[in-house]
This record gives structure tokens, sequence and C-alpha cells, in this order.
């Protein structure tokens, strides 16, 4: 799995164009990338994709969002960037509580191989540099998460080419505009095909065929 990881995310303008691709609203698609930036931004190596899932069962009734947008950009994280990531979110906390790890102490966590080397830096992360750490993710996640939003939709529009704010993605993010340009529509097409069916102007018509009178 690393290795596709690492394939795809080898070239990020190939994720970019993925996740702008994907067939649905602007909304749900900004909202999806948003949602796995910032799973993608916690120190919980190995267990993001099962993070996306559950949250997306837990939430299914109070909103959507794109899954497979999400799933893309949780790896975010991944064995290349996986240490710089973590050591920054460790560096921010270290702003507020004392902690003197550095990258290559990091980079030694996070080398494992199999469940069990892999519950070994789960245990060591939380055990050697968790509250920094934690702290850090505190405050770094949710603002990576907050900007991806806008930033994808202003992606989408150029990608989409809607150059308007008042174009088609104000159209599908609110369906009440929609079903009101809809109506409006319907209601113009109504009266032009009254206006074709209305019987033609009698006095008019006699007039035209009045025949002059011979003196």
């Amino acid at each position: 799995m690393w290795r596709r990881v690492l394939r795809l995310w080898s070239s990020p303008r190939v994720v970019l164009r993925r996740v702008l691709a994907l067939d649905d609203t602007p909304h749900a698609v900004a909202l999806g990338a948003a949602i796995g930036m910032l799973f993608g931004l916690t120190p919980t190596v190995g267990l993001q994709t099962v993070m996306v899932v559950v949250f997306a069962v837990v939430t299914r009734r109070l909103f959507y969002f794109n899954r497979p947008a999400a799933l893309l950009l949780i790896y975010v994280s991944n064995p290349l960037t996986v240490a710089p990531i973590y050591y920054g979110l460790y560096w921010v906390g270290s702003q507020f509580v004392p902690g003197q790890a550095t990258l290559e102490q990091f980079r030694q966590i996070l080398a494992f191989e199999g469940f069990a080397g892999w519950w070994q830096t789960i245990t060591r992360l939380i055990t050697d540099v968790g509250t920094p750490l934690g702290i850090g993710t505190l405050v770094i996640a949710p603002i990576g998460g907050v900007l991806t939003y806008p930033l994808t939709r202003l992606l989408l529009r150029w990608y989409r080419g809607e150059d308007s704010p008042g174009g088609e993605d104000s159209n599908v993010d609110n369906p009440e505009s929609t079903d009101w340009q809809t109506r409006a529509d319907l209601a113009e097409s109504h009266n032009q095909s009254r206006s074709q069916l209305q019987p033609p102007n009698i006095d008019h018509t006699r007039q035209s065929l009045r025949i002059p009178s011979v003196s």
C-alpha cells in the first residue's frame, strides 16, 4: 500500500488533478479535502483511513462530504513527509510546553516494519513526545483543515471554468435559487405558448379582407 501512496504522492499534481476531477458539488469535494487534511495532520500514523471511514459513518446523518477527496488528502502524511510533519507539530507544541526532541529522533521513532513495529511507534509517540505533539496537533490540524476548504473551492472554480461567484457554483450549492430560476423559466415558456395560441384579431382580419366598392 505504501508503494502506491508513494507513487501517487511523488507527483502532487496528480493528486490535485484527481481531487479536482471528482464528480461532486464544490462544497462536498472541498469539505472532504478539508476533513482529509485535518486527519492527515494528526499523529495517527496507519489509522487515518479507519478514522475517516468511522467519521463518515458517524456524521452521515448530519452532513455529507466527498469520501474519496478525504481519503486522498489524508496521505499528505506519507513515508516521505511524516517525520517532518510530526516534528513540525511537535515544534509548535514545544512553544507551549518543554520539548527537546529532534527531527532525527522522529525519523528513528517512525521507522517501523510490521504490526509490532507500528504498535511500538504509536507507544513511543505517546510516551516520549506525546504532550508537545498533541498540543501542536490541536493548533495546526484545525488550521490546515480550515485553510484547505476555501483553497479547494477556489481551485475547483478555476478547474471547472466557473469564473463568476454567482455562476454554476452558487446554483449547485443553493437548490432554492435553482428552483426559483426553473419556475421563472417555466412561467416565461408558458406565457410564450399562450401568446402563440391566441386567436387572430377579427377586426384586423375583416379590414384586410374588405373589398373596395366600385363607383
